[in-house]
């Protein structure tokens, strides 16, 4: 058939509306697979990010508090944060609409994926670029590593920045092909910064975006002009961008190490045991993405071995020298035009791990790392499908139909994990089989049997959760942790709890028979709402009082098990040990919030006129510096009415 010339343009439109469809397709499939994931249970910070959210319709005032108010990040994460009050106001359908959103939210976020890509390719005018874009969409779209980071509702965090700066990555692709098309304008690249800043207030990684924006410049687009030239302004602009930021990171690395080791006070493991476990976590990560074993996928990784040293274990030694490899490789792919697109893909992934796999002091791994690093990878293997056909355009259409081979194997491995997702009893079974050694795995296992009234079971998964504590990439616990849960899981199985074990409580460990917040306020919960007859309340409080109500409590536990005890008292109505604690809780976070108001209130109690005067004042001038939430203004109000 002659390709007149009359006749492209309309078989150009007919691929893009028969791409677009495509497009339409892979959304509605990724949409039947991830629908049944909406009957999950909710996990982990589900119940202090999410689920704390109060019902708004009837005080919509103290939407801000909760927009404004999260600490979980260094900016306060308010854009996630508002999306998760307009659900509560708008949807409220609890964790399930959670799910709903973000199923949603990542169904936007693919086509985005394609988007970028379908840009990108054209740019580089790669044969079949537009069935390429389609195809790796469809790969992260469906890829089963993100599956814990969609059906795990706080992590829209993740998710909420990756969407914006996708955004982001897409204005600036329009805005250099229209300088190369000769339309010169400055509003054309404002919404970059604007959605970078958008990005940051969902999770602040969201910094990465800065490096990878210059770096798809330098090695994609390369600086070039209208008519094909390099611009000068711009290459100097970029380049030097890039050795100010290596200088900056260098330097922070040089001088501040010591305070970046410091940070990691509260983790069992040291910087240099942190850099060196990630080494190898990273690569983990790779090869979940190239061979994705869901046998091992999940929420739950805290049973991995942490590097001592290179040699322990060995596989750290490999894992450093792999990546010496990359960067001499990577090196090398940056003296040819097609070597630096596949560059990019590597920098891509590599500086979307760079916050959270490098210093800063959290936990070793977590798969929703992956989220908008995963992009990089695909877009890795975009450039050397692109390498290929742009040289040999023969195997297009074998390549393609690859491609296609495995979005259909990744997208029955999704499948399979969203319906372990679906199902609480069956997602903790999974996570325990594939890792027994976790401390969370086998505390949900034993309150999945205390619920079910099997206590002695509960029992031996709780023993085996503090047996696996010991891992230094583990919650670290102390023995007054174990007993407490114990306690806590009797009265979950309602069974009877003899004296003995009451009694017992810190014996152990006197010095220091606490580490675990959550499992004294689970406890304090339990308590609280007199959901445990068969446990003596006061004589729990007795005990706890006798080993934290001491002179030396600054070294006895943190300040949020003495605000836990706290509320213990308060249910109780023994004020004066309450206010005891809460003293004790100020001493060690002095100017808290909550803090000054429990003190309001136990003081008012107990009737200490002074000491309630003084805690208004301090309110007071908290207030004025606009440091109270419209909630601790209301309950400051009470006080002051009387």
């Amino acid at each position: 058939m002659i390709d007149s010339p009359t006749l492209r343009p309309a078989r150009s439109t007919l691929a893009a509306v028969s791409a677009l469809l495509c497009v339409g397709l892979l959304l509605l499939i990724g949409l039947w697979i991830y629908w049944p994931g909406i009957q999950g249970p909710e996990l982990l910070d589900d119940r202090s990010s999410v689920l704390v959210i109060d019902d708004l319709k009837d005080r919509p005032e103290l939407a801000l508090d909760y927009i404004f108010g999260d600490t979980s990040g260094a900016l306060g994460r308010s854009v996630s944060m508002a999306s998760f009050v307009l659900e509560k106001m708008y949807l409220d359908e609890g964790i399930s609409g959670g799910k709903k959103v973000n199923i949603v939210l990542h169904l936007l976020n693919g086509g985005l994926v394609i988007w970028l890509f379908w840009l990108l390719f054209r740019y580089l005018e790669v044969p079949g670029y537009r069935a390429l874009a389609v195809v790796l969409g469809a790969i992260w779209l469906l890829h089963p590593l993100l599956v814990s980071t969609v059906l795990y509702v706080v992590q829209r965090m993740a998710m909420l920045a990756t969407f914006f700066m996708l955004l982001a990555c897409i204005c600036y692709v329009y805005w250099r092909l229209g300088m190369m098309a000769g339309k010169v304008g400055t509003w054309r690249f404002l919404p970059v910064p604007l959605l970078l800043v958008v990005a940051l207030l969902a999770k602040e990684n969201a910094i990465v975006l800065v490096p990878i924006v210059l770096l798809l410049e330098v090695w994609w687009f390369e600086c070039k002009g209208e008519r094909g030239e390099v611009i000068p302004w711009l290459r100097r602009l970029c380049y030097g961008l890039i050795a100010m930021g290596a200088i900056a990171l260098a330097s922070i690395l040089l001088f501040q190490w010591d305070t970046l080791a410091e940070r990691m006070h509260r983790r069992p493991f040291s910087l240099t045991e942190r850099l060196l476990t990630q080494s190898r976590v990273v690569w983990d990560y790779v090869a979940q993405s190239v061979n994705p074993q869901v046998a091992r996928m999940g929420l739950y990784h805290d049973d991995i071995v942490v590097s001592t040293s290179l040699l322990e274990p060995v596989s750290t030694l490999f894992a450093v020298i792999a990546w010496i490899v990359v960067v001499l490789v990577g090196g090398l792919l940056l003296r040819s035009r097609g070597g630096r697109w596949i560059a990019l893909g590597v920098a891509w992934f590599l500086l979307g791990h760079s916050v959270e796999s490098t210093v800063l002091p959290l936990e070793m791994y977590f798969e929703h790392r992956n989220y908008f690093p995963l992009i990089g990878l695909v877009l890795l293997l975009g450039s050397l499908f692109a390498v290929v056909v742009k040289k040999w355009p023969e195997p297009r259409a074998p390549l393609l139909v690859c491609l296609g081979l495995c979005v259909l194997v990744l997208s029955g491995l999704t499948s399979s994990q969203v319906q372990i997702w679906s199902n609480r009893s069956l997602l903790l079974l999974t996570q325990l089989n594939a890792h027994p050694h976790s401390v969370r795995a086998n505390i949900d296992m034993a309150t999945e049997m205390a619920r079910l009234g099997q206590i002695e079971a509960a029992f031996d998964y709780s023993k085996r959760a503090f047996e696996a504590s010991t891992n230094a990439a583990s919650v670290q616990e102390r023995s007054g942790d174990y007993q407490i849960r114990n306690l806590a899981l009797s009265c979950i199985a309602n069974k009877p709890v003899p004296d003995a074990m009451i009694d017992g409580l810190g014996r152990e460990d006197p010095k220091r028979p606490l580490s675990s917040v959550t499992t004294l306020l689970t406890m304090v919960r339990l308590l609280q709402d007199n959901r445990c007859p068969q446990i003596d309340r006061i004589r729990f409080a007795d005990r706890v009082a006798e080993i934290f109500l001491v002179d030396d409590f600054r070294r006895k536990a943190s300040a949020n098990i003495y605000s836990n005890l706290a509320v213990l008292e308060n249910s109780l109505q023994r004020y004066d040990n309450a206010f005891a604690y809460t003293e004790r809780f100020l001493a060690l976070s002095p100017n808290n919030t909550r803090g000054l108001l429990m003190k309001l209130h136990f003081a008012t109690a107990l009737g200490k006129v002074e000491d309630a005067q003084a805690v208004i004042a301090v309110l007071q001038q908290m207030d004025q510096q606009g440091k109270l939430t419209v909630a601790q203004q209301q309950n400051l109000a009470l006080y002051l009415g009387n």
